[in-house]
């Protein structure tokens, strides 16, 4: 994994992305939601106990939400493993452009803009957004909790084009607004490059189900996915992993 790349307007993005989402408590993982907040939510220290055990296994990716405590975590990382992180951030939704400085010491590859802005933002706002990071030399796009509904707005030139979008993309259908095929389709249709996040539909599907799904449907250029444990590293990293070179073939 740590030599597993794609480019993303003249930018190399690792394939494999740690996602965040557990660390704030995100929604998605009802009814765990509370404990992860509890266990890690403002304490960059657990949070770095589990990006150091996807260090481990080779992973040098991150997808951190716009919060100081997670930039602080993978600072801490990089100082005790002298790993360089590279990382593809979400920015938003309240100030997506403030939110660039959390991370300004870091090694940012992508800034994406937050689900809840790209879903429900006019394409103006959107374009200024977009232009206001392309200005700091990154290459920008979209995060989105309605995948089909975003694909449609950028195909249909409602949004401007962005170089890259984060995406829910699995087999159940979770938390997606049109079925798994069809999505597929429209980032064919669209030829934009596409990141899947929540494939293991937030602890819903067993890790081999929902990699082998989202891997085999042949769209994705990487996967960002999330782990509050060693144990949850070893076992999901480790399969992705194994399916990397499958995948790529």
């Amino acid at each position: 994994m740590r030599n597993s790349w794609f480019e993303a307007s003249g930018r190399e993005v690792p394939r494999v992305l740690l996602g965040t989402s557990p660390f704030i408590g995100a929604g998605q993982f009802w009814p765990r939601s509370e404990d992860y907040w509890a266990r890690f939510y403002g304490k960059p220290e657990e949070v770095a106990e589990v990006i150091m055990a996807a260090v481990e296994l080779g992973v040098v990716g991150v997808q951190p939400l716009p919060c100081p405590f997670l930039a602080e975590a993978i600072r801490i990382v990089q100082r005790e493993t002298g790993t360089d992180l590279a990382l593809v951030i979400t920015i938003g939704p309240d100030e997506p452009l403030k939110d660039l400085r959390i991370f300004d010491d870091l090694d940012v590859r992508v800034a994406l803009i937050h689900g809840s802005l790209t879903d429900e933002a006019s394409g103006p706002e959107l374009e200024a957004i977009l232009g206001a990071v392309r200005d700091e030399g990154l290459p920008a796009g979209y995060v989105t909790h309605s995948p089909m509904k975003m694909l449609s707005r950028i195909s249909s030139g409602v949004i401007p084009r962005p170089d890259l979008v984060l995406l829910p993309f699995n087999k159940l259908g979770y938390l997606m607004d049109a079925p798994a095929g069809q999505i597929a389709d429209a980032i064919r249709h669209l030829g934009v490059p596409a990141m899947g996040k929540k494939v293991l539909a937030a602890g819903r599907l067993r890790p081999r189900d929902g990699l082998e799904f989202a891997l085999r449907a042949g769209v994705l250029e990487g996967v960002a996915i999330g782990a509050v444990s060693r144990a949850e590293v070893q076992e999901t990293f480790g399969l992705l992993a194994e399916l990397m070179p499958w995948a790529k073939a």
